[in-house]
């Protein structure tokens, strides 16, 4: 009787109709395949609607090599993924048997969800991480600067503006006698010295 009454007990533990978050440990660099996997794997069982989102966070990262912006992408959280789902057996089931998971995080008899405070956490720092990542142009407004392309190769200008989300700056060159802004990509110039 009394061990009838555990495993009732943790049938009912595992029977959680809200959704939430829950992490999964698995092999590190087949983030993305296991989500895959595991989509299909759900899907098959016509439990689609149980889960509603994955997330295996990477932001871009901007470099310069040679005056050249150069773009990689980086796993914030490598070797793990997240899940948004109900929790029943089924889920646990295919979630844990899904090819390279190794396991649910904090889960031993039965998945524990992130708390409301540490999914604000994580999604806190995947933000500020795309932040840190954006390549901020190295110039300021009304620097001396030089084209390295167009017409204009080699003539020194004065950077007007700056738009680091377009990664662009407006230049002002001399036409006919007159200061025209120009709107230049930010590897097109080179600082004066």
């Amino acid at each position: 009787m009394v061990q009838e009454q555990n495993i009732w007990e943790i049938r009912k533990q595992i029977q959680d109709n809200t959704f939430r978050w829950y992490v999964l440990s698995v092999v590190s660099g087949q983030e993305q395949l296991v989500i895959d996997n595991m989509k299909e794997r759900i899907q098959k069982q016509w439990l689609s609607e149980d889960v509603v989102d994955y997330l295996s966070p990477i932001v871009n990262e901007y470099s310069m090599r040679k005056w050249e912006k150069i773009t990689k992408q980086k796993k914030l959280y490598p070797g793990y993924v997240f899940i948004k789902s109900r929790m029943n057996d089924k889920i646990w089931y295919i979630v844990r048997n899904t090819p390279g998971v190794r396991l649910i995080v904090w889960a031993e008899t039965r998945p524990i969800p992130l708390t409301d405070q540490e999914y604000e956490d994580m999604i806190n720092h995947i933000k500020k991480s795309e932040e840190r990542s954006s390549l901020k142009i190295p110039y300021k407004e009304w620097d001396v600067v030089m084209l390295k392309s167009w017409d204009f190769k080699w003539m020194k200008w004065n950077i007007k503006t700056i738009d680091h989300d377009k990664w662009t700056v407006v230049v002002n060159i001399e036409m006919l006698g007159r200061l025209t802004p120009v709107a230049v990509d930010a590897d097109k110039i080179e600082l004066m010295s």
